[in-house]
């Protein structure tokens, strides 16, 4: 029997929870500072048992997963460094970027022999609570997995088999660079243009009534966690910054052409993303 800690029941820990509990090989303990969580998530059968403290679970561990914002990870993988756990247990979490995460395990669990993953799914929707557990929020979707220098992501593997992602191994700089681009960005485009709407137009209930597609498929990431993408977004700054310089030069590309009523340019401009947004439906 493997025990099973998930920590943190928002929908990506309560998805994970729910699939790994159905194995009559696992027993699921989800660790939620929310006792509405833990209940919900029992009385559903998401989690075999609860507690609201991850140490008072931690060492009876085979599995320790830390499905929390960025910021509670590094926290987390802190305190597991002072406790006594299993000897072979495994440590990962779901982070959306890996640097820090991955610089502190290396720096407090690699010592004590402790095996860290990082991990990190292209999974997850806009929606957050362990009522949005979804059986199929992994399935066949990208699954980053980073191991720390004395680990290897073998038996992580196999024991999350049951989710059906798509393991692939990454480097940390490969990966929060790739996240910048293919997540942040998009996050911060939508907060922007939702922000900039909200200034020019007033208040969204009043122009809400006259929007199209267009501007749904932009914003709809816009509804967010703010707590959460706060985090993210503090955590990966650096290939953040370089990537948003980037798409500032973009849209200075865009306002010089339609300031010089370049039509060329534009057609260009607009071509070139037409073509690599249709590649990229091929995939």
């Amino acid at each position: 029997m493997k025990n099973i800690v998930v920590v943190g029941l928002g929908e990506m820990g309560a998805s994970l929870a729910k699939i790994l509990n159905k194995e009559p090989k696992n027993q699921v303990i989800g660790v939620d500072i929310n006792e509405k969580s833990l209940s919900y998530a029992k009385d559903h059968g998401i989690v075999f048992g609860a507690a609201s403290n991850l140490v008072n679970v931690a060492s009876h561990a085979d599995v320790i997963i830390l499905a929390t914002p960025v910021t509670y990870i590094e926290e987390m993988i802190r305190s597991l460094s002072q406790l006594s756990l299993k000897k072979e247990v495994i440590v990962t979490d779901t982070g959306s970027t890996k640097r820090d995460i991955m610089d502190v395990a290396e720096a407090v669990l690699t010592p004590k022999n402790i095996h860290f993953v990082g991990g990190h799914a292209m999974a997850g929707t806009h929606r957050s609570g362990v009522e949005w557990a979804n059986e199929k929020l992994y399935q066949d979707v990208p699954y980053f997995l980073i191991p720390s220098s004395i680990s290897n992501a073998r038996r992580l593997q196999e024991i999350l088999e049951p989710i059906a992602a798509k393991f692939m191994p990454i480097s940390v700089k490969k990966h929060d660079e790739l996240m910048a681009v293919i997540s942040d960005i998009p996050h911060i485009m939508s907060f922007a243009l939702m922000n900039t709407a909200t200034n020019q137009l007033g208040d969204s209930t009043t122009f809400g009534q006259y929007v199209a597609g267009g501007f749904k498929d932009m914003t709809r990431i816009a509804e967010s966690d703010p707590k959460l993408w706060t985090d993210v977004l503090l955590s990966n700054k650096e290939a953040i910054l370089t990537s948003q310089s980037l798409i500032i030069e973009q849209l200075q590309l865009f306002s010089q052409a339609i300031e010089d009523n370049d039509a060329s340019t534009l057609m260009t401009l607009i071509s070139s993303a037409q073509e690599s947004r249709k590649n990229l439906l091929l995939k």
